[in-house]
């Protein structure tokens, strides 16, 4: 438990108790001791003017704001509470929720724009690549529908041990579809985003450690990860991680094999938002990179859709209004 989870069953404890408090000294205070605990307690003078109708309007207005709920605690994790590596990787782990491409059990809008190496300076190339998908994830399955771009209406299935792809399909319905095994991969298709670059969390780590950073507002973790000596220069040996401590997420997150910087994913905190009470990132970038950030050779940029204003993102796939109805099995169906 991190501090904000603390900070808010304090919260909700110290708020009952006081309500239960001011309510039990309410109901057994009448009209002539109020006045004479205030006027002990104040100034004499301005609590004469006082009436009991106006120290009850007063009690009552606490008491609504007892209610509604005391401001929510400012205390955010730190580096003094990740003093362990397992505080440290369930802290991690916890908070890699906030991409929604990780997430077990979601439905969103997705705008995907993805460019390689000379093709990422042209605007006109890089629009004419743009796709609007939606995506649906539960358990172990998923389902990936090109509803506008260079594939729709076409979508992508993985169910189990095959995927499947389906020529024509629409916001529920999946027709004239191939099976075929599936790699295993855990790469977005036609994306440098792989969901695997998170599993270090849970890998064989040879360091793990968090730092303060000069800007109080964030701190970082270094990850450095056990490599077999055959596979040195192909898998990352070192994970810099960056956070925002009130929020409890990631913010950057580079991965290095041998020094050299291969990959930055990036998660912009203006574009962080509130989804069932969850900060969800709605705005990412990838890179593979050869060194260097900037000099990158493949970029994913990917936005959560909107729809008159709000977020097409939802936590739970019955929650989606466009799937009303429909059996979340029946989204995964190829017959």
């Amino acid at each position: 438990m991190f501090a904000g989870e603390r900070s808010n069953k304090f919260r909700k404890i110290l708020q009952h108790n006081i309500k239960f408090y001011l309510f039990d000294l309410f109901s057994k205070l009448d009209s002539a001791s109020i006045s004479k605990s205030l006027k002990e307690a104040g100034n004499a003078t301005f609590w004469n003017g006082v009436t009991m109708k106006n120290i009850k309007q007063y009690c009552i207005l606490i008491i609504f704001f007892l209610i509604c709920g005391l401001p929510a605690s400012t205390s955010a994790v730190s580096c003094k509470e990740l003093n362990t590596p397992e505080k440290i990787k369930s802290f991690m782990k916890e908070s890699h929720q906030s991409n929604p491409l990780l997430r077990k059990n979601v439905s969103l809008g997705l705008i995907l724009d993805v460019c390689e190496g000379k093709v990422c300076r042209s605007k006109s190339k890089r629009a004419a690549q743009k796709e609007t998908l939606r995506i649906q994830k539960l358990g172990n399955k998923r389902r990936i529908f090109a509803e506008k771009g260079p594939n729709a209406p076409r979508c992508v299935i993985k169910r189990g041990g095959r995927q499947f792809v389906c020529s024509s399909c629409g916001i529920v319905s999946n027709e004239s579809c191939r099976s075929f095994p599936s790699d295993g991969s855990t790469i977005f298709p036609g994306t440098n985003i792989d969901s695997s670059d998170f599993a270090f969390t849970a890998g064989d780590t040879k360091d793990i450690k968090c730092s303060k950073l000069k800007n109080p507002k964030f701190f970082k973790i270094e990850t450095l990860i056990n490599v077999e000596s055959g596979e040195k220069g192909k898998v990352y040996d070192k994970v810099l991680s960056y956070y925002d401590k009130k929020k409890e997420v990631p913010i950057m997150v580079n991965f290095f094999a041998e020094k050299v910087l291969r990959k930055v994913y990036r998660f912009f905190p203006k574009y962080y938002a509130k989804v069932g009470g969850k900060w969800i990132s709605t705005v990412m970038r990838v890179r593979t990179t050869q060194g260097n950030e900037k000099k990158f050779i493949f970029e994913t940029l990917t936005h959560i859709q909107k729809k008159n204003g709000k977020l097409k993102l939802y936590l739970d796939l019955s929650a989606d209004p466009d799937l009303k109805n429909v059996p979340p099995e029946s989204l995964f169906s190829t017959d």
